[in-house]
């Protein structure tokens, strides 16, 4: 990053000292240069735009070096990113130094040597706020990989359920199974109708929460060998086999329904409503076997009616078309 790129943000409230930075930080062709001499207005200057260098006076009225250090810092951690903090001073008291770097400061320029040691000082910074931020950028670009590593690995990174693929491959096994066995395939939705409005209104966090509230009371309700997914942000898949398909009813999930619709789950914000739509879809010998991605679409069309009727959609698969529909 050039000089003109770079930005430093000067917080001090002593004319004299702030000229010379001035003159010398434009002298070297930095251009991305702001001045302030209330180290609140500093904060929300921050707030709006960090800075890579920080350059503030250690004795301020309002607050000190130190007070806006700490602050500073915690705003760095926040935004994953890293200002570096010089502080001026006219003392040379080892102990408060020492005090100071352990608050976070990084360096210290006595101010009867500012005409001297400014630049050469800004430029170490440079280099060290350039590498700092280029490595907390590459971490974050490695956790976005992780992710998305996680994503194709099958697995939703939120609750631990297996994710869209892994729901897909699990109805591909099911059909198989009930084709070799007999029996039906099931694809239980549960969807979440209000989560774009939960997410509006909550941080992420808390949303987290919610939705892994949601999928332990669903892994609760299901029997021990049916398979929870997620394969959308809003809805859970429950992919079962049934012995005969006239077990995939709404009254034999009912249960689930009945435990979910209108319920609150408990956050660290409080209890959050969630509201629920819940379809059923069914497949055996006799209607056919649809693909794992059909499949899926007709359960989906069927929790659509779901969230649109506030009762459960329950119907057995028919090339072509969604018949012998029934809700309850």
């Amino acid at each position: 990053m050039s000089n003109e790129d770079i930005p430093i943000l000067v917080v001090d409230d002593a004319k004299f000292s702030s000229t010379i930075i001035a003159k010398a930080l434009r002298g070297a062709g930095f251009t991305n240069v702001r001045f302030t001499n209330n180290p609140l207005q500093a904060l929300r200057s921050l707030e709006k735009k960090p800075a890579q260098i920080l350059i503030a006076d250690w004795l301020m009225p309002s607050m000190d070096g130190l007070e806006l250090t700490r602050r500073v810092k915690a705003l760095d951690k926040k935004n994953e990113q890293f200002t570096y903090v010089m502080l001026l001073t006219a003392r040379d008291d080892y102990e408060a130094m020492h005090k100071a770097f352990g608050e976070g400061v990084d360096d210290f320029l006595n101010k009867a040597h500012l005409r001297t040691q400014l630049l050469p000082r800004v430029a170490a910074a440079q280099r060290i706020t350039t590498r700092h931020n280029g490595l907390l950028r590459d971490n974050r670009l490695l956790e976005k990989k992780i992710r998305d590593l996680k994503v194709t690995d099958l697995v939703d990174p939120v609750t631990g359920l297996g994710n869209l693929k892994f729901a897909l491959d699990r109805i591909t096994d099911t059909t198989k199974q009930a084709e070799a066995r007999g029996g039906a395939a099931c694809v239980l939705l549960v969807g979440i109708n209000n989560l774009d409005v939960i997410e509006e209104q909550y941080d992420k966090p808390t949303v987290d929460e919610l939705v892994s509230g949601i999928a332990a009371k669903v892994r609760q309700l299901v029997r021990p060998l049916d398979i929870v997914t997620r394969p959308e942000a809003n809805m859970f898949a429950v992919i079962t086999w049934q012995s005969d398909i006239e077990n995939c009813t709404s009254q034999s999930f009912r249960r689930i329904f009945d435990s979910l619709y209108m319920h609150s789950f408990k956050t660290a914000e409080g209890y959050i409503p969630a509201v629920v739509g819940v379809s059923i879809s069914a497949a055996d010998r006799t209607t056919g076997y649809p693909n794992a991605k059909l499949f899926m679409q007709h359960a989906y069309d069927g929790l659509t009616r779901s969230f649109a009727t506030g009762v459960i959609s329950v119907a057995q698969y028919n090339p072509g078309q969604i018949t012998a529909s029934r809700d309850a």
